[in-house]
């Protein structure tokens, strides 16, 4: 790998640990305020929050799997 690769995948790197760093949190506050029973609505609200504890889950696996990719190929540079 050539300096101009790792230079790229080091901005890469940077810029997927902000878009994580600003977004990991995105569907927390609503999945807690769930959890709470601050919302009501029966099994309309709990299918909603189901859908939202895996979209929770998706958002942070991708952004770590993101950051994993990267970091390995960084690392066999």
């Amino acid at each position: 790998m050539n300096q101009a690769e790792a230079a790229r995948l080091r901005f890469l790197l940077s810029r997927i640990q902000t878009l994580s760093d600003q977004h990991w949190h995105t569907f927390t506050a609503s999945r807690r305020a769930m959890d709470d029973r601050a919302w009501v609505g029966g099994a309309a609200a709990r299918s909603f929050a189901a859908r939202l504890e895996r979209n929770d889950a998706a958002l942070r696996a991708a952004l770590q799997r993101a950051l994993r990719l990267v970091e390995d190929e960084l690392r066999r540079a």
